[in-house]
């Protein structure tokens, strides 16, 4: 079954290093043959062509082009019946436009929104009401999706976008005692860094605690206004501003980690904690809620709320037996919020389109079945480890993400 990918990102995005994993575990099996069709020159396209990934770079700058979908629909008239998973709103126009060339009940049409939604391409109402299915990262962008573009709720299917957590190493001790609570995330206005700054000065009063500090992770607009919001506070002594940081290497010297409220997806943030061995603090939102557990692999808070945060975090520290029960609740929800997972949700989505659409399949996808072959999963986990450093880097610089 011919599977193509469609990414026409101008710049880097947080969805392009799930496209790569996704593509790398296609190209594992013996029933599916992917192509990734994106901008040349684009660190997507560098990469996936450095890894030697079966791969389609437009070559204009306009993703339109004539020239641009006559070489795309060379390639696609090969195969009889095809999925074409788009990511993003120009992608999602592409695929419309390429299916309406072939020949009806041919063409599987996917869109795929694991982060912030984008619709505003003039071709979308008409992509997204032809569409097959709409996958999205969770049930808030689902519900943000589905009101712009009227689909019904059944051709929705929600998976959390996988996060490698390979290069995670468990916090080891702190040294003199220190607590460092850290919060990564962009500074901006409804980030939530606000709140935990108001949260020290209700922890500042509490005289019987070990020393202790906020870490954020993170820069923004919110910069000058978090730092003046903490020396108001009296708090700006145990506040540090760290910038742009790999969470791999601040986690280990980390206490725990708090989320901040009114993210769309959580999975990449849980997977950072969890694999990081901290107990995780997370607020009580929907994109949260079908992830997690209170009290077994989080500790859930109301959001916004900086008294009810102060005292989840007063909770963990004087009580080690609930931080060791998040921490191990962490590590067993890890695979939950894998790459694997993620890739395994979606070979059983294909054979469910497949199936749907009356196709017969020579061969069985894949399943998650798939990934107890430990063999299988070192094939994949072996080509994350040696993905471009420079996409890595770029993308979790702009999306806040592990």
């Amino acid at each position: 079954m011919f599977v193509v990918l469609l990414d026409l990102h101008p710049q880097a995005d947080p969805s392009q290093e799930r496209i790569l994993v996704l593509l790398r575990a296609l190209a594992q099996t013996d029933f599916f043959i992917p192509l990734l069709i994106c901008r040349k020159n684009s660190l997507l396209a560098d990469s996936a062509a450095a890894e030697g990934l079966p791969l389609l770079a437009l070559g204009s700058g306009w993703p339109f082009h004539p020239v641009s979908l006559l070489r795309i629909w060379l390639h696609l008239r090969k195969h009889r019946r095809i999925i074409l998973q788009s990511f993003g709103g120009q992608a999602a126009a592409l695929a419309y436009l390429l299916a309406a060339r072939r020949k009806p009940e041919q063409t599987i049409i996917m869109h795929t929104h694991f982060f912030t939604p984008r619709m505003r391409h003039p071709l979308l109402q008409k992509s997204y009401a032809a569409a097959d299915c709409i996958v999205c990262g969770s049930s808030a962008i689902a519900s943000l999706v589905q009101q712009e573009s009227g689909n019904p709720p059944e051709k929705f299917r929600n998976i959390p976008p996988g996060t490698g957590y390979h290069g995670y190493s468990e916090r080891g001790e702190q040294r003199n005692g220190r607590i460092a609570i850290c919060m990564p995330g962009a500074l901006t206005e409804k980030s939530g860094q606000a709140s935990l700054i108001h949260a020290m000065a209700a922890l500042w009063q509490v005289e019987d605690l070990p020393p202790w500090e906020v870490r954020l992770v993170g820069s923004g607009s919110m910069f000058h206004f978090l730092l003046d919001e903490a020396q108001k506070l009296g708090v700006l002594d145990r506040l540090a501003i760290l910038g742009e940081q790999e969470l791999c290497e601040v986690l280990p010297h980390c206490k725990m980690l708090v989320l901040p409220p009114g993210e769309l997806v959580y999975a990449p943030g849980l997977a950072s904690g969890w694999a990081a061995g901290l107990p995780v603090i997370c607020p009580a939102l929907p994109a949260a809620l079908e992830l997690v557990r209170n009290k077994e692999n989080v500790l859930l808070v109301a959001p916004n709320n900086p008294q009810a945060l102060a005292s989840a975090i007063l909770r963990i520290i004087r009580d080690p037996n609930l931080a060791k029960t998040l921490v191990q609740g962490g590590k067993n929800a890890l695979a939950s919020v894998s790459e694997e997972r993620m890739c395994a949700d979606h070979f059983v989505l294909y054979r469910e389109l497949i199936a749907g659409n009356g196709w017969v399949a020579p061969l069985p996808a894949p399943t998650e079945k798939d990934y107890a072959n430990q063999k299988f999963v070192d094939n994949i986990q072996q080509k994350q480890l040696s993905r471009s450093g420079s996409l890595q880097s770029s993308l979790k610089s702009i999306s806040g993400h592990p």
